[in-house]
Parts: C-alpha cells; sequence; structure tokens
C-alpha cells in the first residue's frame, strides 16, 4: 500500500547537471568507463553533480555498473541493491509498496539525477534494469544538490543513470526463461545518423512471470527511446523517453502470528484473500531534455527540462485488523486506491574551472524549480472471512470500493545552490556547498465529504554541506564530511501542527584507490540523525504522527578487488545501530522496521581468458543479514538468514548462453514484508533457476 496515503488516511484502516554521467557524451562518458568488463567505478556524479573521482568525494558512494548487472543477472533496482553496504532493497513484490531504505531511512529515487516524487519512492521504479547504465548510491543527505517534490534526499539517493547511445550501429536481443514460468525478451538498437551527429537508441523489455506464492503473478512492460544530437561540437541535445508498466495481484502478506505453532495448518506460500482482484498497476511516463553547451574548455552549462506522469491504481485484500478472531481465520477487506503524479521539472546549472596552480577550482551554481501535484483516494469494504488454512475459504473481490477519501497535495519548490570543489595541492580535495529551498505546500484531505486536512504553508531553509579528501598515501585517502537535509511534510491525519523533517550527517573514512593492484573501495562511520519524522500512529494503524528524532550510527565498507580481467571479487558489511532516540509516543530504543544490524555480501566473477574454456564464466554470491523488526513500535521480528547465489555464462561468439540460480542451498524462512505496518513477512523464494540466451549484432 501507499504507506504516506495510509499513513495519513482518516478512514482505513556528470558535466554540469543531474548526476548525468553519460549526459555529456564524449565530455563525461569517457571518464566512466571501465575497463576488461570489470565491475570497478571510479567516478560518480551523484555526490556531487559533476563527473568527480569517488576517491576525491567526501561522502561514501557505491556504484553498480553495466557489468555486474549482466554478471549476477539482476533484473530491477531491488535486486541490485544487495550489492551496497547499509541498504536494505525492496523485494520485488514490494516495487509498489515499500522504498528501500538506506541507513535505516526511507531513500529517494532519482532517474538521471532529477527527482522522480511518487508514495512510495519506489513507485517510481520501471521495474528494469534494461536500460540503466549504473545504480549509483550516495549515503548520508544530499540536498544541497537535488530537490524536487516536497523537498530533498534526507538519507541518500539511488540514481539510475541511463544507458546513452552508441556511437556505431549495433543491437542486442535477450530471451530469458525460468522457475515458475517466467518468460521474457529483451532487447535494445543503437543506430547512428547524419554522420554520427544523431544517435538514436530505443530499449525496451517484456517480462510475465508466476510466483513461488500462489496466485500471484506479474507483468512488466517497459520501453526507452533516446536521441543524442550534436548540432556542433560545443552543443548537445538529450532527449530520453520513457514508458513503463507493471501489473501484478498484490500480496498482503503472512501475519507473523502463523509462523509459529498456531500456523503449523497453513502453508506459509499461500495467498489469502481475494485471487480474482484486479491487478495492481503502475504506469510510469516520462520525457526528458537535456542540452549541454560547452562555452569554452574550462566553462560549460546545463539545461535540464522533464515531465513525469505516474497513475497507480493499486487493489488489494487483506485482513482487516491484525487479530485473527479464531485461530487461523480473519476479517478481510477490500480496497481500492488509485493515485497519480504530474510533476514537471526544470534544473540549470553552470560548470567552471579556474585556477591551473597549486588551488584549483571546479565550481558549480544552478537553478532548480519543480512542481508537483499528487493527487489519491481510496475505498475500502468489508468483503468476508477467510482461513488461511484452508485456501477454499478465499473470498471474492466484488466491486471496487467506493471511494471515500482524497488526498491533494500541490506542491512547488524552487531552489538556487552553488558548489566548490578544491583541489589544494596534489593531496587535498575540499568540498563545499549551500543550498536554499522554498517549498511551498498544500494539502487537502476529505473523507465522507468532510475536509479534516487543509493546509497551506512555505518552508524556507539552508541546507549547507562541507567535506575533505587527503591523500594519506599511494592509493589512500582519508574523507571526513558534514550535511544537512530538509523536507516539507504533506497532508498527514493525526498531526495537527506539522513541522518540516530535517536531518544531519557526519561522516568519515578511508577511500581506497589500488594501494595493491585491482583493490578499491570505501570505509566510513557515520552517524545521521532525522527529526520531526513521521510514522504510523500505534494506536490508530490509519492515522499518522510526528515523531520526535530518529538517529542512525554505524560502519559500512564496500571493496571490490580485481587484479586481473579474470577475476572480480565484491564485498560489502554494515553494522547499523538505528533506533529511536525521542518520540512522545514510540518507545526510546526501538529500530526502524526492516533494518538489519549486520549485514554482508560477498560476491565472486571468474572469467576463462584462454583455452579450452575461454568464453566460460562463473560466480556466486552469499547474502547474509540479523533480525529485521517488523513493526515500530518493536514487537516481533524476522529471523537473520543466508542466502547463496550462483551464476554461469559462456559466450559461443554467435550467441550468449547464462544460468542465474536464487537461494541456491533452499534456505528456509522469511523476510519482512511491508503491508498497513502490520507484523507480516513473505517466505523467502525457494530455490529458482533462470535461463538468458543473449544474442548482440
Amino acid at each position: 500500500m501507499k504507506l504516506q496515503l495510509l499513513a495519513s488516511s482518516a478512514l482505513l484502516a556528470l558535466s554540469a547537471l543531474p548526476a548525468h554521467a553519460e549526459d555529456t557524451g564524449a565530455w563525461v562518458s569517457e571518464l566512466v568507463v571501465t575497463a576488461n568488463r570489470g565491475v570497478t567505478v571510479t567516478t560518480a556524479g551523484s555526490a556531487t553533480r559533476t563527473a568527480t573521482p569517488i576517491e576525491e568525494i567526501p561522502q561514501s558512494i557505491q556504484a553498480i555498473n553495466r557489468t555486474l548487472i549482466e554478471d549476477q543477472d539482476l533484473r530491477n533496482v531491488g535486486d541490485a541493491l544487495i550489492n551496497v553496504s547499509g541498504v536494505a532493497p525492496q523485494g520485488q513484490m514490494e516495487l509498489v509498496l515499500q522504498s528501500p531504505k538506506i541507513r535505516g531511512f526511507d531513500a529517494a529515487y532519482l532517474v538521471d539525477g532529477m527527482l522522480t516524487y511518487n508514495l512510495p519512492a519506489s513507485a517510481s521504479d520501471s521495474g528494469t534494469l534494461v536500460n540503466v547504465a549504473r545504480v549509483e548510491v550516495a549515503k548520508g543527505p544530499t540536498s544541497t544538490l537535488y530537490g524536487g517534490g516536497v523537498g530533498a534526499p534526507l538519507s541518500g539517493l539511488i540514481n539510475l543513470v541511463s544507458v546513452d547511445p552508441a556511437p556505431d550501429f549495433g543491437a542486442t536481443l535477450a530471451l530469458r526463461a525460468g522457475s515458475f514460468n517466467t518468460r521474457g525478451v529483451q532487447g535494445s538498437v543503437d543506430a547512428p545518423a547524419n554522420g554520427g551527429r544523431i544517435r538514436l537508441r530505443l530499449a525496451a523489455d517484456y517480462e510475465t512471470a508466476d510466483s513461488y506464492l500462489e496466485q500471484v503473478n506479474s507483468t512488466r512492460t517497459s520501453i526507452y527511446p533516446t536521441a543524442v544530437i550534436d548540432f556542433t561540437d560545443a552543443t548537445r541535445l538529450t532527449l530520453r523517453g520513457q514508458y513503463s508498466r507493471v501489473e501484478q495481484l498484490e500480496y498482503s502478506g503472512l501475519p507473523y502470528a502463523l509462523t509459529g505453532p498456531l500456523g503449523a495448518k497453513v502453508d506459509k506460500e499461500t495467498f489469502a484473500g481475494a485471487p480474482d482482484a484486479p491487478q495492481t498497476t503502475v504506469e510510469n511516463r516520462m520525457v526528458t531534455a537535456t542540452l549541454a553547451h560547452a562555452f569554452s574548455d574550462a566553462w560549460s552549462g546545463e539545461v535540464s527540462v522533464r515531465r513525469f506522469r505516474n497513475d497507480f491504481d493499486e487493489y488489494g485484500s487483506f485482513p482487516f485488523t491484525g487479530i485473527p478472531l479464531a485461530g487461523t481465520t480473519y476479517a478481510f477487506a477490500s480496497a481500492y486506491l488509485p493515485s497519480q503524479v504530474r510533476q514537471t521539472s526544470i534544473s540549470a546549472t553552470i560548470n567552471g574551472k579556474i585556477g591551473e596552480g597549486a588551488v584549483r577550482h571546479n565550481l558549480l551554481a544552478g537553478v532548480d524549480y519543480d512542481q508537483t501535484k499528487y493527487q489519491a483516494s481510496l475505498g475500502f469494504g468489508f468483503i468476508g472471512f477467510v482461513d488461511y488454512a484452508t485456501p477454499a475459504t478465499n473470498v471474492k473481490f466484488g466491486a471496487p470500493p467506493v471511494l471515500s477519501d482524497v488526498q491533494t497535495d500541490r506542491m512547488k519548490s524552487t531552489a538556487v545552490f552553488v558548489q566548490d570543489q578544491i583541489a589544494v595541492g596534489e593531496r587535498l580535495d575540499i568540498t563545499a556547498g549551500l543550498r536554499w529551498t522554498n517549498v511551498d505546500i498544500s494539502s487537502l484531505y476529505v473523507s465522507g465529504g468532510f475536509p479534516f486536512v487543509n493546509t497551506s504553508r512555505s518552508e524556507s531553509r539552508w541546507t549547507p554541506r562541507v567535506g575533505a579528501t587527503y591523500r594519506l598515501a599511494k592509493g589512500v585517502s582519508a574523507f571526513a564530511g558534514y550535511s544537512e537535509g530538509f523536507k516539507g511534510l504533506v497532508a498527514a491525519f493525526g498531526v495537527a501542527d506539522p513541522k518540516p523533517e530535517t536531518s544531519r550527517s557526519y561522516e568519515a573514512g578511508l577511500k581506497l584507490t589500488a594501494p595493491i593492484k585491482g583493490l578499491t573501495g570505501t570505509v566510513a562511520a557515520y552517524e545521521i540523525t532525522r527529526r520531526n519524522v513521521i510514522t504510523a500512529d500505534p494506536s490508530n494503524p490509519f492515522a499518522s504522527i510526528q515523531a520526535g528524532e530518529q538517529r542512525a550510527r554505524g560502519v559500512e565498507a564496500d571493496m571490490v578487488y580485481e587484479p586481473s580481467p579474470a577475476l572480480s571479487v565484491l564485498a560489502a558489511y554494515a553494522y547499523t545501530d538505528a533506533k529511536v532516540t525521542k518520540d512522545n509516543t514510540l518507545p526510546v530504543g526501538d529500530r526502524p522496521t526492516r533494518t538489519p544490524e549486520h549485514s554482508l555480501r560477498l560476491a565472486a566473477r571468474y572469467r576463462f581468458q584462454s583455452g579450452d574454456l575461454k568464453g566460460l564464466e562463473i560466480g556466486g554470491g552469499l547474502t547474509a543479514v540479523s533480525d529485521r523488526e517488523l513493526t515500530l513500535p518493536n514487537t516481533v521480528v524476522a529471523d537473520g538468514s543466508v542466502l547463496v547465489d550462483a551464476q554461469a555464462s559462456y559466450d559461443f561468439g554467435y550467441a550468449k548462453v547464462s544460468v542465474s540460480v536464487v537461494n541456491l542451498t533452499g534456505e528456509d524462512g522469511y523476510a519482512p514484508y511491508q503491508y498497513l505496518a502490520r507484523a507480516v513477512v513473505v517466505p523467502l523464494q525457494p530455490r529458482s533457476a533462470y535461463l538468458t540466451l543473449s544474442k548482440a549484432f
């Protein structure tokens, strides 16, 4: 369900601009190409909005490139994020329900450096990586450089960097099939024209699949047209389009009480509710135009304009309360929750380099404007009694419930910002930035024809950032940074005097850039504090409260070791101490949901370079997490788990065959699942195998 809507409801129950690391063609993309099909990424744009070596950025930032996406057969952003420390990704079935978390708190989604507003944020995710060149994760507040909707990212961002059209003609085609009747096809075509001055690309993906959960199925469709036009050697226009549609039968989770002795007769993979419910659909349309111009070798500018449209029709059936009527029988309700987002964003920047001596400046200044309308409605109805132990008791969905509540939010944000990246000698790099943001928010919440919330307010705030990196020795740099975040608050039922949510973050650590051959990575310690946080009211799951304060502290390590083109090893570990530190209702010391105290990811890939096995690649990974809370306040936890995955591929020259296996050891257990802030879980995906046949033309 849309968490913000349900929490608000009265009734129910890159050169100069947005981390376009590939956006300025020859100016930037050459900086991020990694040789030998490795997974090492040395340059990123999401933390600074300029193409900057990661070792010079005073912030923890990780990037998942196209090679890693293909090596691990990653299908969506949630799959990819397991490779980054401190991130709790959403499951594939939660794409329309739950945003991923960074360091214990919800993350923001960006596409090519521009924020896409939605509730939850992951509803902006197209459910595919077919046109993604890199997934960049910048941790900590990034409000100095980004904004849109109600404000700016408070605890980190996930930036999806799109693939640029290739300079030469080419095409790819891949067919995929596997467990649970999975069938899919994806491909791309790159076509230059006018002597290479125009480069065109079309990428598309289609997949349909059942699920290991009974009755649950999904269909995903995505189309990405792109055109790059070089008017001159100094002026470039990039046009990007996106159409995506996700359809799936909504699953409301398995009540935690049914994972113990009470549920001994319950098939954990059963579907309870209305299997004939209409499928929940998420449809995203996006058009972005970016005009870039190099005024000289030192100065350049960009203007980007985006129109984003999201249509979200959500249908669900779920236990009306979290308490069984008797044994394994629950009273079930139906839900219909349509919503729409209409967002227009404009961003303009100018970037210049000053100085060639001991002190050098890389200046960035810009203006952002965003106008967003969000409207959501909801209706609920009682549909019957369902016994989880007896699938024959599943009920009919019937007619969609009458919409009784409507929430309308109109948001307009204007921001100006400046950033200076200062290189002092050959060892010291300083990054300092400041942003002023004004957000105008009007919220109207109507229930049963009566307005329960009707507010209009304007919030302004300065958000600073400062940090530095210092090269201690060849390939080893120390870094430290401080930043703040700011976000306005939309309508929230139960909150009489809403205040802006703010955050502060401190971070320090080490960055490695080949102190020994092939080793790169970041080790960081941090503290981030969020104030005025909105959470579900524990005494009324259909209302909200504005909690006092939540804090996360931790240590993270992200490493990649590639001593040769044959071997890639990735390791990511996080210790996350996140908890409520001040609140009038929630117990102090309780942990945010879904956030493990310890998490570990290990992955390796070996590519045979010669002999009879040349063309063969084998790989595998291990993902381990400790217990995770299901609710806030904390009541029950999902136990930790250790999952093993494996992949192999062979390139015959004329085609490539790849195999991937999920949960290779058949680990049994449960993972947290988000639905109405209830104590529900989802069974771990059983051992599953997928086969892909691909061809590059």
